[in-house]
């Protein structure tokens, strides 16, 4: 790697980790259904701009998408609508930190349905220890860091809740539509969750005016850690390919705690690091135990950049 595909990978360690903190910003001062649709909203504006400038194949892509609306509708709900709604309603009561290291989990659930949802995908034994690993990580920060009271478990629950629905997105990814952009299903997925979140607000309006720290924060998490992050990591996986890219997902938990702990004075625990180490270990054995382990999906939100979705 060239010194620039390191610092790109430093940006994007930067942006994904910080969009905790944004979240929680924004969930501070808006109902979640305002601040999902106003991150997809946004997004989908500026990715559409993107590949109307751009033209080209993204631009002809779109006609596949356009011949496949149901689905598009189905990949904007489970893999944006769904867990960023989770996410957001989560970080009410889990620590930014805590939350990426869950949210890092996602492989592990692809792990769970692979043998429903693909029967091409056979488990190796370091799969299996990768799964078990993982899961125990999992049980460990939810039992031990979120059973303080009822809205904690409730936020944990969420948070796995997000990281299974983000696993179930890539089997929709590349089933449906195999070979598109990923700029072109992000788009797609972001527009659509937008469209679905619309309903939301409609019953949960807010009850104030945003103040302009939630409001920026919203924006940001559209421009900068949904559209320009994307844009520089389909780049990264171009030139140096999806394995080394995919580093930035191990990245992401670490600085998301050191986020918290600068920013928000979270506490950092043994459980916290524990559950955190085991969680990474599971991912990377499910995700590189295997030859026949599925690896040409391509995470379609910040939250869930992680291999080999």
């Amino acid at each position: 790697m060239r010194p620039r595909h390191v610092l790109m990978l430093v940006l994007l360690s930067a942006v994904w980790g910080a969009s905790y903190l944004l979240i929680a910003e924004a969930a501070e001062g808006m109902p979640e259904s305002l601040v999902v649709l106003g991150r997809t909203g946004l997004a989908a504006l500026t990715l559409g701009i993107l590949i109307a400038v751009r033209g080209g194949e993204a631009r002809a892509a779109l006609g596949v998408v356009r011949r496949r609306p149901g689905w598009a509708v189905v990949l904007g709900f489970v893999a944006i609508a769904l867990p960023f709604m989770l996410i957001t309603f989560g970080e009410r009561t889990v620590p930014t930190g805590l939350s990426a290291t869950l949210i890092a989990a996602a492989p592990i659930f692809i792990a769970i349905l692979a043998p429903v949802l693909d029967r091409s995908q056979v488990m190796s034994p370091a799969q299996w220890t990768g799964l078990l690993i993982g899961l125990g990580g999992v049980a460990l920060l939810v039992g031990v860091e979120q059973v303080g009271s009822t809205g904690e478990l409730l936020g944990g629950l969420a948070m796995i809740g997000a990281a299974a629905s983000y696993a179930l997105s890539g089997f929709v990814l590349t089933r449906r539509y195999p070979g598109v952009p990923p700029v072109v299903t992000t788009f797609t997925s972001v527009a659509a969750a937008a469209v679905l979140t619309v309903p939301a607000v409609v019953v949960q309006p807010p009850d104030h005016v945003p103040g302009l720290g939630p409001v920026l924060a919203v924006v940001a998490l559209a421009v900068v850690g949904t559209a320009w992050a994307f844009v520089v990591y389909f780049r990264l996986i171009a030139e140096i390919g999806y394995g080394r890219a995919s580093v930035v997902a191990y990245t992401i938990p670490p600085v998301a705690l050191a986020y918290g702990w600068a920013l928000r004075d979270e506490r950092i625990t043994a459980a916290t690091v524990a559950g955190g180490v085991l969680i990474l270990l599971g991912v990377w054995l499910t995700a590189r135990g295997g030859a026949r382990a599925r690896r040409d999906a391509v995470p379609v939100a910040p939250e869930a950049a992680v291999p080999p979705r």
